[in-house]
């Protein structure tokens, strides 16, 4: 019978089931190795399985517990989203931690500015943006499983269950240092697809995001510097004679301390849009609707044009 089961044991099954490693697991929930390991044992004891194959490292799950995994799952879900209704909901008092997932672009554009905003509205309330590049999980198994408030993304989600709206749209622009040999306060065609180059890279859109946004055939880009961070493309061109496309908030938020100049690209490509998402279950979530206003008012501000 349902009442048999401890519910604890439940939620220590699914932190192992989702990060796989029985250590991972006791950091997240803040228990012991040992601890966890006594509740999966009492867990196979109820259920007659054992759940997980030791393989290698880390832990394979029966086929048992990936059938199980998914009714678990979906209810844990329910029974947070019941708890966190929000309903008498003060940001002028409220204690709430809000978990945004997106990619480190936010990070840079909308935390800083979002705190300095809620800084004196909203004193007591927390808000953290984890990139779920290296995860396994999918935007909407992020936001279904309710290890993510809200997501910001530049694709839309497409999943029954979450809320997906545009918000804003970024143009883009290049920028390189103001002391680069060849390059002056203008730039040709041709001059950008002479010099060498950096690129963004992203498990979510593939190996090239810039090759995602055009659509005229272009001269292949010399690269010569990848990374994940848009942050770090920018520093690397101000010290190289690297090109960096960028989107222009962040530009304008950085070139100046960086020594970079901001110049428009010789050629069309399209705006990146930034899509606010959520579950259907918090639409009513008085808390999280503060939230996406006060993200949407900063991600509105300032139109970026050149």
């Amino acid at each position: 019978m349902l009442r048999d089961y401890d519910l604890n044991l439940l939620t220590v099954f699914d932190s192992v089931m989702k990060l796989g490693s029985v250590s991972k697991a006791a950091d997240k929930l803040g228990m012991t190795s040992a601890a966890v390991s006594q509740n999966l044992s009492r867990l196979r004891e109820q259920v007659g399985d054992p759940l997980f194959i030791r393989q290698g490292r880390g832990l394979q799950p029966t086929q048992y517990a990936l059938n199980m995994h998914k009714h678990v799952a979906e209810g844990l879900s329910a029974i947070r989203f019941g708890l966190e209704t929000d309903a008498g909901f003060d940001p002028a008092t409220s204690k709430r931690e809000f978990i945004i997932g997106g990619q480190g672009y936010f990070d840079l554009v909308v935390l800083p500015p979002l705190l300095q905003k809620i800084s004196d509205i909203a004193p007591h309330i927390t808000v953290n943006l984890k990139s779920y590049e290296d995860d396994h999980f999918t935007p909407s198994q992020v936001l279904s499983e309710r290890e993510a408030d809200l997501f910001l993304a530049a694709l839309p989600i497409s999943h029954p269950s979450i809320v997906t709206t545009q918000v804003a749209e970024e143009a883009l622009v290049v920028v390189y240092a103001k002391n680069h040999p060849r390059l002056g306060s203008t730039l040709s065609f041709e001059q950008f697809f002479a010099e060498k180059h950096t690129a963004l890279t992203s498990r979510r859109f593939g190996n090239y995001l810039f090759s995602s946004l055009v659509d005229q055939v272009l001269p292949a880009r010399r690269v010569h510097y990848q990374s994940e961070s848009m942050l770090n493309l920018m520093a690397t061109a101000s010290v190289t004679d690297l090109l960096c496309f960028t989107p222009k908030r962040l530009a304008d938020m950085w070139a100046e301390k960086l020594g970079l100049q901001i110049q428009p690209l010789p050629f069309e490509i399209r705006s990146v849009p930034t899509f606010m998402c959520w579950h259907k279950a918090k639409q009513q979530d008085k808390g999280l609707i503060w939230l996406r206003e006060q993200i949407e008012a900063i991600l509105c501000a300032n139109p970026q044009s050149i």
